[in-house]
């Protein structure tokens, strides 16, 4: 290969390499990086910057002179080998991702993903059916005829999503000492307020304490979304979770009712401010909010709400 060409591979292989590292600089000079990472995990994405940086300049510094096939003391030619077509389906794998990045506009996930991967209400802390231990720990593990399933996979399957439908799942949780005292904080207040640094938070307490709950004033915010299978004068005010990045992304949603609620359009972001009471869906229990206000915002910054590090055991 002569030396034009093993420039040429060189050379662009450091153009994509820049690309990338300019591609995630865009997103986090934008404020978009938390659409695809969440902010614990911006520190690798700066590590990436830098390495994708030294890499890419390192290849405009590459000898190729005369002198190239000696360089490393090996006498062996490192320029690729192989069909000019077989090169360029390589450089397409990297060149399309790097395009799509720069074309496409970032954009924080809604209602149409929430319909694909489904909505948790509350915090989905539930089980079918839940035991307690020795220890008076609850687990949710139900027991398994491994011999039964190899004998007819189909028809065990079907045997146990009739015996879920028959039985009333229940509320299992494992309340830390941390839930506890942010429960009784949260119960303390005139209202309860969920932020977006503790959504999840609240959420769960407003799971565990539900009964005690019941009666207080909440406002809460979120983007509209709905079920099939809800009525007119009900909507689910939801937020994305995100604990590592968009592909574990959840939706986590309260269920809201009242007057003008009917009107409310998907996607549409709101602040809820209403009364906390309680429903039932899919046998299961969960909080409701009866509406006493609707106000129409823009959506937020960062729509996206995280595991708080005080939850996590970080402080």
């Amino acid at each position: 290969m002569n030396k034009e060409s093993r420039d040429f591979h060189t050379y662009l292989r450091g153009i994509i390499l820049i690309g990338f590292m300019l591609l995630l600089i865009g997103l986090i000079t934008t404020g978009k990086l938390n659409y695809y990472v969440a902010p614990k995990m911006h520190i690798f994405v700066y590590f990436a910057i830098v390495i994708l940086g030294i890499l890419g300049v390192m290849q405009f510094f590459r000898r190729s002179d005369e002198q190239h096939d000696d360089a490393c003391g090996c006498g062996v030619d490192h320029t690729p080998k192989g069909r000019p077509l077989k090169h360029f389906f390589i450089y397409v794998i990297f060149v399309i991702p790097l395009l799509t990045g720069f074309m496409i506009p970032e954009k924080a996930m809604d209602s149409s993903v929430a319909e694909k991967r489904g909505i948790r209400y509350g915090t989905g802390l539930y089980a079918k059916p839940a035991q307690k231990t020795d220890d008076g720990k609850v687990t949710t593990t139900q027991n398994i005829d491994v011999e039964a399933y190899l004998d007819d996979p189909e028809g065990y399957i079907k045997e146990m999503e009739k015996n879920v439908k028959e039985e009333n799942p229940i509320e299992t949780y494992d309340v830390t000492a941390y839930y506890k005292k942010f429960g009784k904080e949260q119960l303390a207040k005139d209202k309860v307020k969920v932020t977006s640094d503790h959504y999840l938070d609240t959420m769960t307490v407003l799971d565990i304490y539900l009964d005690k709950f019941k009666g207080k004033e909440i406002e809460t915010t979120g983007f509209v979304y709905r079920e099939n299978g809800m009525s007119e004068n009900q909507a689910v005010i939801a937020r994305f979770s995100m604990n590592c990045c968009s592909a574990d992304a959840v939706v986590y949603g309260t269920i809201i009712e009242g007057d003008g609620v009917s009107k409310l359009k998907a996607d549409e972001w709101y602040t809820v401010t209403g009364i906390i009471d309680e429903t039932e869906l899919n046998k299961v229990r969960l909080p409701l909010v009866q509406v006493e206000s609707l106000e129409k915002i823009k959506p937020i910054k960062d729509p996206y709400v995280y595991p708080s590090p005080e939850s996590l055991g970080a402080y």
